[in-house]
């Protein structure tokens, strides 16, 4: 049997829906989730540990066998923690199915398929009594049912269902950042009520003047986008809509390529550059709009500057554009930032190139493309936290989970867990082991080549540490003197601290191993790449290998 999964496809700019094998959904989750850093907390785990310790003590003080519900076990883990602890028997419900066979393999590993139960249901669809899932309802319930908003991976309705059908109630703890609704004045000496909301599923804030209690019962609205703009762009893409020196260098370099008689085509989703183009005098300007939240979007934003009349909306893909679209004339300028909302990876935006080439017989003569070309770079990294998951966990708190391990391994022979997943490095802190190198060049000025463009060589370890992997990321080149960088913002410090830009994601390529280069005089590591990209596709193939230099002496 074949499952549709969706892959972006950068020679459309389109989700494209492909037949996979069955399993090809179960390895990618267990590939790309299971690698993940929980099992590597300590801190974490010691904390679960202290509080289901705690929790089986109160109630074996009560005189009371202690019976654990484990909801979203995993690998078992709170489940072994919590029969070490004292408790008489643990219910452990996972379900995702590998997942559960996982966990059933290894809490028979660590000796405790006596003491404990994987029940591979959601917690909805366990039943209580002689004939079901469990005899009678537990009296501990441990989980860790969060995400960084706490209850949006549906926790609340999962809790009070545990609550009215399995369970006799629970003790638990996380933290995020929320937006408020508005920007309040705050004035030194002032009070403000912050007031917080919920449903199933989301939590919201409000700030107010006075008390919930003088004012009586509030009940808010859940906030709801009617702008329409956040159904078109993330918050990484307002904050780079709202970069003022992203926005001045474009104006910069459209200051640099406009005529009076410039006749504009933009082409990217729901971006400002034609009204850019506009207020900086051009005679025409054009923007495609291939999706109908993307027209609407800008529709709305042209009337609300008065320039319904100035620029024109074209709502068709760009190889289906006309003449008639363009009212005879032929483009002088090729704008585009670029940003398209279906791209993940760095080079999906490549789908600018696609579309320069669809409307080449648009274009006039000397026609400027803006950016006119682009650039693929790569560093090699030492992640302080990101390498946790795809580092094997071996054994956690004690507990064997190498089956875990062996699980993981063979899902990462599935094609996709090969490749660079997007990340936003930002978040997540790394130094540089080597210096920055440009890998790719692609000449926006001239159609879509052909034949493949094909790079390789070797990248030399500098600094001390452990390599991880090559990030990867895109830089534009808006015109000769004028680049815009999706990766690194500047040089890396002396330490090899980075600065992403923090609109983007990176791609990264985790290696297969971790070893230490340790640099020493006459000694270094090097990484070997070979990197492709496929015109036909759209897409980058690549490998790294991290080749280990060092002397049997070192």
């Amino acid at each position: 049997m074949k499952v549709f999964c969706g892959r972006a496809n950068p020679t459309t700019g389109s989700v494209e829906w492909l037949e996979e094998d069955e399993h090809y959904d179960y390895h990618q989750e267990i590939a790309r989730s299971s690698y993940a850093d929980m099992l590597h907390d300590k801190d974490r785990n010691m904390k679960y540990y202290q509080g289901i310790r705690a929790a089986v003590s109160r109630v074996k003080d009560r005189g009371q066998k202690a019976l654990v519900l484990d909801i979203g076990t995993g690998t078992g883990l709170l489940s072994m923690m919590a029969v070490t602890a004292g408790a008489d028997f643990c219910y452990a419900i996972e379900v995702f199915k590998p997942m559960a066979d996982a966990a059933v393999k290894i809490v028979e590993k660590n000796g405790f398929s006596d003491k404990i139960k994987v029940i591979n249901k959601h917690s909805t669809e366990v039943t209580i009594g002689p004939d079901g899932d469990m005899p009678c309802r537990a009296n501990i319930l441990i989980t860790e049912l969060f995400d960084t908003e706490l209850i949006g991976e549906g926790a609340l309705p999962s809790y009070e269902h545990a609550h009215r059908h399995l369970v006799q109630w629970r003790d638990h703890w996380m933290q995020c950042v929320y937006f408020l609704p508005q920007e309040e004045p705050v004035v030194q000496g002032s009070a403000l009520c912050l007031v917080a909301h919920h449903d199933d599923y989301c939590v919201w804030y409000s700030l107010q003047k006075t008390s919930p209690e003088k004012n009586g019962r509030v009940h808010p609205v859940r906030p709801v986008c009617d702008c329409q703009a956040h159904l078109l762009w993330n918050r990484p893409r307002f904050g780079e809509i709202n970069d003022q020196n992203r926005t001045d260098q474009y104006i910069q370099a459209l200051r640099t390529v406009l005529k009076p008689d410039s006749v504009c085509l933009c082409v990217s989703d729901g971006s400002l550059l034609s009204m850019l183009a506009y207020h900086l005098g051009v005679e025409q300007v054009f923007t495609i709009e291939n999706s109908a939240a993307s027209h609407r979007l800008m529709k709305k934003i042209f009337k609300a500057n008065h320039l319904e009349d100035k620029i024109n909306i074209i709502e068709k893909r760009p190889e289906l554009l006309t003449p008639a679209d363009l009212e005879g004339k032929k483009v002088s300028l090729l704008l585009g930032e670029p940003f398209f909302t279906t791209s993940l990876l760095p080079w999906h935006n490549l789908y600018f190139w696609y579309v320069r080439t669809a409307v080449d017989q648009h274009l006039g003569p000397g026609a400027v493309v803006m950016p006119q070309a682009a650039s693929l770079h790569v560093v090699v990294v030492e992640f302080r936290d990101l390498w946790r998951i795809r580092s094997p966990c071996g054994d956690c708190e004690g507990f064997d989970v190498h089956i875990m391990d062996d699980m993981i391994k063979r899902a990462l022979d599935f094609r996709e867990s090969k490749e660079a997943e997007p990340h936003p490095l930002w978040e997540y802190p790394c130094r540089s082991l080597s210096e920055p190198q440009q890998i790719l060049t692609f000449d926006f000025r001239q159609p879509v080549p052909l034949q493949p463009i094909h790079a390789e060589g070797t990248i030399e370890l500098r600094r001390r540490g452990r390599s991880h992997g090559a990030v990867l990321w895109m830089e534009y080149y808006l015109t000769a003197d004028s680049t815009v960088s999706t990766g690194l913002l500047k040089p890396a410090e002396d330490e090899g601290d980075c600065c992403w830009n923090p609109h983007c994601k990176q791609a990264v390529y985790f290696f297969n191993t971790t070893l230490d280069p340790r640099v020493l005089p006459g000694n270094s590591q090097t990484v070997t790449y070979t990197v492709e990209f496929h015109p036909d596709t759209g897409d980058i193939t690549m490998d790294f290998t991290l080749s280990d230099a060092l002397d049997s002496g070192c």
